[in-house]
């Protein structure tokens, strides 16, 4: 896809299906960034032990400080409800916060997921993310796209799970300011 980070597009948005290693792309644009001198805040998701039941724990790592978060809650081996810890989201939404409110050049929400499409979940902190001016990256899973289109309302760059794509998006959708790493302004390129 041709795009060119502007003023008007810095929502990069990474489509995964079960299939898409989404998270260690993620992960490893967010060193790569680090690495190069940008601020990269936000929250990144993991999976943790896989439990009895077969599925995996759910984690969320603060980038700033490293902080864990155990994002799913242990509930009954018969439960069917949704296995989301609406606290430890909360908790999440704090630290969400408080790297859009340090000004980091780059932020990153974990994701766009079934809570977000809701109304509820991190809606509130991706509209400060998108509003900050810091390039945000945001992933989604392939059919909440058109929900996060519905909610954003704005055009979006959707970017492949690809690390060292996803970084240099960033890298170029990110403000410029004193201090920053040496990067190219023009921004053109092919996501």
């Amino acid at each position: 896809m041709e795009a060119a980070a502007s003023d008007e597009m810095k929502i990069g948005v990474l489509i995964y299906n079960r299939q898409t290693p989404v998270d260690a792309a993620l992960k490893a644009a967010v060193d790569d960034l680090r690495a190069r001198g940008y601020r990269v805040g936000g929250l990144l998701q993991r999976s943790g032990d896989t439990r009895p039941s077969g599925i995996c724990t759910m984690w969320l790592d603060d980038i700033a400080s490293g902080h864990a978060i155990r994002l799913d809650q242990q509930r009954g081996p018969g439960a069917m409800a949704c296995l989301l810890d609406p606290d430890a989201l909360a908790r999440g939404a704090v630290l969400l916060r408080q790297a859009i409110e340090a000004g980091m050049d780059v932020v990153v929400v974990n994701r766009f997921g079934g809570a977000e499409a809701d109304g509820g979940g991190l809606r509130q902190e991706i509209a400060e993310a998108v509003f900050s001016g810091a390039a945000v990256l945001i992933a989604v899973r392939d059919s909440l796209l058109p929900d996060l289109q519905g909610f954003l309302g704005i055009p979006v760059v959707l970017l492949p799970p690809s690390a060292p794509l996803i970084a240099d998006w960033a890298a170029a959708a990110a403000p410029a300011r004193d201090g920053n790493a040496t990067r190219e302004q023009s921004g053109a390129g092919s996501w």
